[in-house]
């Protein structure tokens, strides 16, 4: 049922980070808003849902991106299992944990992608994609994980709402 709403959510926030951010700087870099969202509905939901979430929000990410395709599809899906572990819900405080997981897996998502890169022959920089690219994203994601963590509960509790009155 989550997929329902979470395959248009995905797809827009791929959309809005490949149209629409793709040329906004923050602090240097850009959010990662499939990443932010992938990471969230993990925390929320476990790993199995990160997992399905990550290869949805993977695969629309690679339809929109000019490198090869499938390895954001990768990149997501590896962030969306460790993300969902068990082990994540005692690092603290539901808003502290999701703040540290979306830093983490911004910077993991990013080492994934670049190892990625390199092993298909790209010409990467490791320290300068991580200086340029994977710190400042991961700064912007863990300060808007709130926001995603706000909204994503909400639409938690109503595919909830929804499951439940489809039992009916």
């Amino acid at each position: 049922m989550s997929l329902y709403y979470g395959i248009p959510i995905l797809l827009i926030a791929a959309v809005m980070q490949s149209a629409w951010l793709e040329d906004v700087r923050i602090l240097g870099g850009r959010p990662d808003l499939v990443l932010l969202l992938v990471v969230t509905w993990s925390v929320i939901r476990g790993a199995r849902e990160g997992v399905v979430w990550g290869f949805v929000g993977g695969i629309c990410c690679d339809l929109l991106s000019g490198g090869s395709f499938g390895l954001w599809t990768l990149s997501l899906t590896i962030v969306g299992f460790l993300a969902g572990q068990p082990w994540v819900h005692a690092l603290g405080p539901t808003l502290m944990r999701l703040a540290l997981m979306s830093a983490l897996g911004t910077v993991l998502g990013h080492f994934v992608l670049l190892t990625l890169m390199i092993l298909l022959g790209y010409v990467v920089d490791l320290g300068r994609g991580f200086q340029t690219v994977a710190l400042p994203a991961a700064v912007l994601d863990f300060l808007l994980s709130p926001f995603a963590f706000t909204f994503l509960v909400w639409f938690h509790h109503r595919s909830r709402r929804q499951l439940s009155g489809f039992a009916q």
